[in-house]
C-alpha cells in the first residue's frame, strides 16, 4: 500500500491558512511503497515584498525590500542567523513569527539594479532536531532606478521689471536616496542685469520632493521690450529634467506717460511761446507725483537730464495734466471745453522745445520715455512738430504736420485739430477703390478712427451724400459697444473681398463693420454724426464730386493730421492687393 507522512507544525489561534497551504502540504511518497519521504528542515516558499517568489526574480523593489523564508520546521534563531550569508552584507533585520518557521528578512534599502543571494548552507537548525540536507540559495535582481522627474511651476504668467515670483519645484515621486540639481539659467535675458535667483543649488533629502526659488526682476529703465528667462536642470544627481520652464520679463511701464508735446503757432501768438506745451496722462493712481519730471534735449545736442521736477501731490488714474509756458494763452487757443479736460495744469518756463526736440519723462530719476531722439535734430524728421503737435494716440504716435497751426486763431478752425480737442470720432479715409478681382463694390469702405475712449459707439452714425444730391442723413449706425482711444473702424460693403486685399492689415482694425450704404463712387460726399447732427463731412455734400480735387474714383483718401491726401484715379486698377498696388492704402504701410 502507498505510505503517507503527515506533518502538522504548530498553529496560533486566529493565523491565516498560509502556514497551512505551505507546510502542511499532503505530500505522496513514490511508488516504491518503503521508500518515505524526507521530514528534515528545508524552505518550501519564498516571498519578495509580500508576493510569491522564486530563485532568480527580478525588478524587486530596493526600498524596504522584505523577503521572507517560510521552513518546514521552526528555526534556531542564533544557529539560522550566523549560517545567514547575503550578498554584498547589506543593512537588515529579522524578525520571526510565533512558529519560528516564518523567517522575515528586511532591508531598509539595497542597491539598485543590484544582484543577490540569500545563502543558508546545509547544517542543523532545526528546533526539532531535523537537519537541513542540502545547501539553500535564493538570487533575486533588484529594480533599475528610474530618477524622480523635476517640474518647474509659478502662479505668475510673465513678470514686469521689478517684480518677483516664486517658482515651485516639484518631484513627481519620492526616493529613499539624497538628490539634488542647480539651476540652468538661459533666455535673451541676463542673471544679474536682468534678474536675480535664490536659491540656485538644491538638494532633496529621502522622501523629500518639494523646493521653491524665487526670481526678482530689476528695474533697469531701458526699454528692451519682451525678454525671456528660461530655466533648466544641471549637474543633476539622481534626478532628470524632460522640459525646460519659460517666463516672459516685460519693461516696468511707469504709472505717468507722455501723451503730447506741442510747439504750435497761431494768430495772434506773436511770441513764440504761448504754444510750447507737454501733455501727461497717468495710467494708474500715483501716490507722489514728484518721483516723475521732465527734460528738453534740444537740439539733438543730447539729454540735458533732468529739468523740471512735478509737486509733491497725487493724481488719479487717467488724469491728464499740462506743462504749459502761458496757461491762459492756451486756454484761449483751445477753447475752454477742450481746456477742461486737463484735470491737472501746471504754469512753468519748463517747455522750451521749439518743434525738434525731443521731450524725456524721468521716474526716478531714470529716463522711461522720450519723444523723438535726445541725439537728433529733429528738422526734417517724421517726429518734427514745429508749428504743430505730436501725440499718443493709442499706443502710436502722430503728428499734425509741420507748421499746420500756422494762420489759425483756434484749434478749431486749424487744418490739425489737437486729438484731445477733436471729437471723439473722426473720419479717417474714404474709399472707392477698384482693382483686378474688386468687382464693383468689393472696394467701397469708410474708415474712422477713435480719439478718445467711447463707451458707447451708438450714437455715431455715417452717411453718402450721392453725387453732390445734398445729405441722406444717417444710413448706417455704429453699434451699441464700447471703443477705446487709437482704435480704427471700417465700414465696408464687402469687408471679405477688401480683407482680401488688403491682406494683414485689416486685422489692425479693431471693429469691421458690413453695410451696403457704402454705395460711394468716388465723387460722393461722406458724412459722420454724432447724436443724429453732423460734426465732419468728407468732400461736399452739394456738389458732385467729379473734377474736385477731392474726388476718389478708383482710389482713396486719408487723413493725416488733419489734412487728407488724395491719390490719381483708378490708381489701384492694375493691382491684384495692397501690397503690389500703385497707390497702397496709407494705413495699411
Amino acid at each position: 500500500m502507498k505510505i503517507f507522512n503527515i506533518k502538522y507544525l504548530k498553529t496560533m489561534a486566529g493565523r491565516s491558512l498560509l502556514l497551512l497551504g505551505a507546510c502542511l502540504m499532503l505530500t505522496m511518497a513514490c511508488e516504491d511503497e518503503t521508500e518515505a519521504i524526507s521530514d528534515n528542515l528545508r524552505v518550501i516558499l519564498v516571498k519578495a515584498n509580500g508576493e510569491n517568489a522564486v530563485s532568480g526574480s527580478t525588478a524587486i523593489e530596493p526600498n524596504e525590500a522584505e523577503i521572507q523564508l517560510i521552513f518546514s520546521h521552526p528555526v534556531v534563531q542564533s544557529d539560522f542567523e550566523s549560517a545567514l550569508s547575503i550578498t554584498g552584507d547589506p543593512e537588515k533585520t529579522i524578525t520571526y513569527d510565533e512558529t519560528g518557521s516564518f523567517v522575515t528578512i528586511n532591508f531598509p534599502l539595497l542597491d539598485y539594479n543590484a544582484d543577490y543571494t540569500i545563502s543558508i548552507p546545509q547544517g542543523d537548525y532545526s528546533q526539532e532536531g531535523n537537519p537541513m540536507e542540502d545547501d539553500f540559495n535564493f538570487d533575486f535582481t533588484t529594480r533599475e532606478f528610474v530618477a524622480p522627474v523635476i517640474s518647474f511651476s509659478t502662479d505668475a504668467d510673465f513678470l514686469e521689471e521689478g517684480q518677483e515670483a516664486v517658482i515651485n519645484v516639484t518631484l513627481n515621486k519620492d526616493i529613499p536616496i539624497e538628490s539634488s540639481f542647480e539651476l540652468e539659467l538661459g533666455g535673451n535675458s541676463e542673471v544679474d542685469s536682468d534678474y536675480t535667483v535664490d536659491p540656485v543649488t538644491f538638494t532633496f533629502a529621502p522622501g523629500e520632493t518639494s523646493k521653491s526659488f524665487t526670481v526678482s526682476t530689476i528695474n533697469d529703465g531701458i526699454a528692451e521690450g519682451e525678454e525671456t528667462l528660461v530655466i533648466g536642470a544641471t549637474a543633476l544627481q539622481n534626478l532628470q529634467l524632460n522640459t525646460n520652464f519659460e517666463i516672459s520679463i516685460f519693461d516696468k511701464l511707469p504709472s505717468l506717460e507722455l501723451k503730447g508735446v506741442t510747439a504750435i503757432r497761431w494768430t495772434g501768438e506773436t511770441d513764440g511761446n504761448s504754444g510750447k506745451s507737454i501733455h501727461l496722462r497717468a495710467t494708474e493712481d500715483i501716490a507722489d507725483l514728484s518721483e516723475y519730471a521732465l527734460g528738453v534735449a534740444n537740439n539733438g545736442g543730447g539729454t540735458d537730464g533732468i529739468e523740471y521736477t512735478f509737486p509733491a501731490i497725487s493724481v488719479n488714474a487717467g488724469d491728464d495734466i499740462l506743462i504749459t509756458r502761458e496757461a491762459a494763452a492756451l486756454e484761449s487757443y483751445y477753447g475752454t471745453e477742450c481746456f477742461a479736460r486737463f484735470e491737472l495744469v501746471i504754469e512753468e518756463g519748463l517747455p522750451t522745445q521749439n518743434g525738434d526736440d525731443a521731450i524725456e519723462l524721468f521716474q526716478d530719476s531714470v529716463v522711461v520715455e522720450t519723444y523723438g531722439d535726445a541725439n537728433v535734430d529733429g528738422t526734417g524728421q517724421d517726429w518734427e512738430y514745429s508749428g504743430s503737435w505730436a501725440y499718443k494716440l493709442g499706443s502710436e504716435w502722430i503728428t499734425g504736420g509741420v507748421d499746420c497751426t500756422v494762420g489759425s486763431t483756434t484749434t478749431a478752425d486749424a487744418s490739425c485739430t489737437y486729438p484731445l480737442c477733436d471729437s471723439p470720432v473722426a473720419l479717417k479715409g474714404v474709399m472707392a477703390l477698384l482693382w483686378d478681382g474688386s468687382g464693383t463694390n468689393g472696394g467701397k469702405a469708410v474708415h474712422l478712427v477713435v480719439n478718445r475712449d467711447v463707451p458707447d459707439l451708438s450714437i455715431y452714425g455715417v452717411g453718402v451724400t450721392n453725387n453732390g444730391g445734398g445729405t441722406d442723413g444717417i444710413e448706417v449706425t455704429l453699434p451699441a459697444e464700447p471703443a477705446s482711444e487709437g482704435d480704427h473702424i471700417l465700414i465696408a460693403r464687402e469687408p471679405a473681398t477688401i480683407g482680401s486685399y488688403f491682406g494683414d492689415c485689416i486685422n489692425r482694425y479693431a471693429l469691421v463693420i458690413q453695410s451696403d450704404a457704402m454705395n460711394q463712387n468716388g465723387d460722393d460726399g461722406v458724412e459722420l454724426y454724432e447724436n443724429d447732427v453732423v460734426i465732419e463731412t468728407y468732400g461736399d455734400a452739394n456738389v458732385d464730386g467729379t473734377g474736385e480735387a477731392w474726388e476718389y474714383s478708383g482710389a482713396w483718401s486719408y487723413k493725416v493730421g488733419g489734412v487728407w491726401q488724395y491719390n490719381t484715379l483708378d490708381c489701384a486698377a492694375t493691382a491684384t492687393s495692397n501690397a503690389n498696388s500703385d497707390c497702397p492704402y496709407a494705413f495699411c504701410q
